[in-house]
């Protein structure tokens, strides 16, 4: 059985993201695709505008075979955790041939040479990124600039070489490939050339528009036929029955949790994660009660600090996730569980090989689960899925509070499957 997987976000699902399925499943030759998605919360450091089961269901009817939940420590967190959390989830379940991403460029071996130099971390290197972090630019810029210099190439134009440190796919990408090198993964790297719209374009004409022109328009003026050319139609009909209902959600929303925790909070801010002691002090001597979310970001942001930085650190402050959360983890080095999200019908011999196969128990049930990992003693792997059930219900009380929706409850929903292009719900599915 050859299987291939994919780590993503589908916030939402759309044209680019079934042109990388598609590719993918053609150019590997796989039996199977699964993917690995976020949660409730970005990496980027927002909600996401659709819940995780709505997402994970529009994977499936569009030809995800499985779609398995990347824990919100690891979803939440910086590009190079975000993609060792995912790869090395892939490399406990076992058995997965392939890990295609997408790119700005074929070139890769040049992401592959890119990848070597940061784990190898040469002296010229981080010479010159202490030069360049001493003169206050912000760490990845600082890193860009060191790589650039050290990693010259006839073959490309400086301008395209910029492009591989900046562009976020390509940066993206080679956290992938370093995390495969540090798993010492047999898992294979396979480049899918991004085509159409970039990343943070904002147009939502071309058909292949980003996500972030999709959310952008949708947030802005619903969703309105025009939307019917960026997205496969089962989406369209999804994001069609969900306006208004249940999305779209912002951190506008979570901002009262956020005010609470920031006006008297449990802990020193330099306790979560990504939070430094000058930018805890920063957001501490900003915030205002009466500010919104987006004052307080405009208030806490400098050269040296990026806004996704400042994204994700309030956050980790947010959703209570600290430092010593993902020291644990990573000197645990396991993922502990797979909770499945959702999977096709016809993919039912992809679930049981993994099950037979994957060193981490596959979780279907969540009660099941917690209590699996509690007879097993593990600690740690309690404390990463008992984050993700408390991430997920914030996030449902913020939906609840805006729509005067349902909640969805953790402990009652079921994994979502696809037959026939219908998907339903159920915990039964072995």
């Amino acid at each position: 059985m050859k299987i291939a997987a994919i780590i993503a976000e589908y916030n939402p699902f759309h044209n680019g993201h079934a042109y990388h399925l598609e590719q993918t499943r053609k150019q590997t030759h796989a039996d199977y695709v699964i993917a690995v998605m976020n949660g409730d919360f970005m990496q980027r450091g927002m909600p996401a505008c659709w819940n995780k089961y709505t997402r994970a269901a529009m994977a499936v009817r569009q030809g995800v075979d499985a779609v398995i939940e990347l824990p919100t420590l690891y979803g939440t967190s910086s590009a190079e955790l975000f993609a060792l959390g995912g790869v090395r989830l892939l490399n406990q379940l076992h058995g997965i041939h392939t890990l295609s991403f997408g790119c700005e460029t074929k070139r890769l071996d040049f992401l592959q040479r890119a990848a070597d130099l940061f784990i190898r971390e040469p002296e010229d290197y981080r010479r010159i990124l202490k030069e360049q972090l001493a003169q206050g630019i912000s760490y990845p810029k600082a890193r860009a600039a060191a790589a650039l210099a050290c990693l010259p190439d006839d073959t490309l134009s400086d301008a395209e070489r910029h492009m591989l440190f900046h562009a976020p796919n390509a940066v993206l990408a080679v956290e992938y490939l370093k995390a495969l090198q540090r798993e010492h993964s047999s898992i294979q790297p396979y480049l899918c050339q991004r085509v159409g719209a970039d990343y943070h374009d904002i147009d939502c004409r071309h058909r292949l528009a980003s996500a972030t022109a999709i959310r952008q328009d949708y947030t802005e003026h619903g969703c309105r036929p025009s939307l019917r050319n960026v997205l496969p139609e089962t989406v369209y009909t999804v994001l069609q029955a969900s306006e208004h209902t249940t999305s779209p959600i912002d951190m506008q929303d979570f901002y009262p949790f956020l005010q609470y925790r920031l006006w008297k909070p449990e802990h020193p801010l330099t306790d979560y994660l990504d939070v430094s002691e000058e930018l805890a002090n920063r957001i501490q001597s900003s915030f205002r009660p009466e500010y919104s979310y987006a004052q307080l970001v405009e208030a806490v942001i400098c050269k040296q600090y990026t806004y996704t930085r400042v994204y994700r650190s309030l956050l980790h402050i947010l959703l209570d996730i600290r430092q010593a959360d993902m020291e644990r983890q990573l000197a645990d080095n396991s993922m502990h569980y797979a909770r499945l999200l959702a999977f096709r019908r016809d993919a039912s011999p992809l679930l049981r090989y993994l099950s037979d196969h994957s060193e981490i128990p596959i979780i279907n049930k969540l009660t099941d689960g917690l209590r699996l990992l509690k007879e097993a003693g593990d600690t740690n792997g309690v404390a990463l899925l008992q984050q993700d059930i408390a991430s997920a219900h914030l996030y449902e009380l913020a939906v609840a509070n805006r729509y005067g929706a349902t909640a969805i409850n953790e402990y009652r929903t079921g994994v979502q499957i696809e037959t026939s292009g219908h998907v339903s719900s159920s915990e039964n599915i072995y």
